[in-house]
């Protein structure tokens, strides 16, 4: 865990969370994006607005996102996988929305701070230099 992040994650949660209470996130790019958006700072920051997605699975599989800092050319990048399943019993946003249009209830917003937090853990910063 990047502790900076962390640190900003606990000063801005509430942020995510209002953003959680009036609609279900469509997908986990959106979650990542809401996640990403909290650790904006300044020039250099993760920016949210320029994140790549990989999907190499079919109805289920990884999903690896690719986070350039925020500057006219990126150096620094970040990225984040999440596995997803084919069911809301093998997948962890689908289980969470299952098969509501309304309001997220209390729970579901709780379970997707969960997913949030979990998305925030998994930030890893690319390192090294090419050999």
């Amino acid at each position: 865990m990047i502790a900076e992040f962390v640190a900003k994650w606990d000063a801005k949660k509430n942020e995510i969370e209002d953003y959680f209470k009036e609609k279900h996130p469509t997908d986990y790019a959106e979650i990542v994006k809401k996640v990403v958006e909290i650790l904006k700072e300044d020039y250099g920051s993760p920016n949210a607005e320029k994140i790549h997605e990989i999907d190499d699975g079919a109805y289920q599989g990884t999903l690896l996102f690719i986070i350039p800092e925020d500057t006219y050319q990126p150096h620094d990048y970040w990225y984040v996988r999440v596995w997803y399943g084919s069911c809301s019993g093998c997948d962890t946003l689908e289980g969470i929305r299952g098969y509501y249009d309304e309001k997220p209830t209390e729970q579901q917003t709780k379970d997707y701070m969960t997913l949030a937090l979990h998305i925030l853990q998994g930030i890893t910063k690319m390192g090294g230099e090419p050999a």
